[in-house]
């Protein structure tokens, strides 16, 4: 049976088609399963663009297990640009302690492929939640300075290290509303969720929209670095937000 995911390309259904049969076959009772998450679970992936998130679940992942499946895994990475993410059945509650906005979101937004879904019943405490976001606005930031820093004389990859900030920023703020007890729009577009949460948090609404608007491909502004001294300082009123909601951890 062919992978149904809307909206998804021909070559990249069938890149996942063949992905899903040589996994099985490699893996055998060793899978699990197997996802799709991400833009294209979404439904707003871009070719030329845009990965192909997988997660791979398994039994046993182990060297052998892993030498197994490398094959399959390379050859749609050639393809499609597929980038796994690899755990155990046994790891997945203790990552969504470790990673828990993460595999919340790959919990909301997941095509499952092949096998059952290990993330259906998956619970985090808001207190881990809570103390997570703070620590990925923070990393966020300090990936921002260092990237700033290292193409300070390269408009194009100024431009790519705020195109590749919304995301991941995206999915904090979404995580940030849910732990405020704010409205979570249904429609979970960066630009859509950015709005929300400048109306929520008083945030820099026009700076989150233009860093939203170059993840789209939109010409960036021609000061770029007063843009990144803006989202910076947005950066900073979000994670002081997340700082008034941490609690306790049990």
């Amino acid at each position: 049976m062919s992978a149904t995911i809307p909206n998804a390309p021909p070559a990249v259904s069938a890149a996942l088609d063949r992905l899903k049969d040589e996994l099985s076959r490699a893996a055998g009772q060793n899978l699990v399963a197997l996802l799709v998450y991400g833009g294209l679970a979404r439904g707003r992936y871009r070719p030329g663009k845009s990965d192909v998130n997988v997660a791979i679940v398994l039994r046993d992942a182990g060297p052998e297990a892993l030498k197994a499946i490398a094959p399959a895994l390379r050859t749609a990475r050639r393809a499609v640009a597929v980038v796994p993410l690899i755990l155990t059945a046994a790891e997945v509650p203790s990552a969504a302690l470790v990673f828990p906005t993460k595999l919340l979101d790959i919990k909301d937004h997941h095509i499952v492929l092949v096998g059952e879904n290990p993330f259906a019943k998956l619970e985090v405490p808001r207190a881990q939640v809570s103390w997570r976001i703070v620590q990925e606005l923070r990393n966020l930031t300090l990936r921002l300075r260092h990237r700033f820093v290292a193409a300070a004389d390269d408009r194009d990859a100024q431009t790519a290290a705020l195109a590749a900030l919304a995301r991941p920023l995206a999915i904090q703020v979404a995580a940030l509303l849910r732990l405020a007890g704010k409205p979570v729009p249904a429609d979970d577009r960066s630009a859509v969720l950015f709005e929300t949460a400048a109306a929520a948090f008083a945030a820099d609404g026009e700076t989150l929209a233009q860093l939203a608007r170059i993840r789209q491909g939109e010409s960036a502004p021609g000061d770029l670095p007063a843009l990144f001294g803006r989202v910076l300082t947005t950066l900073d009123a979000l994670t002081a937000q997340a700082e008034r909601h941490k609690e306790t951890p049990p």
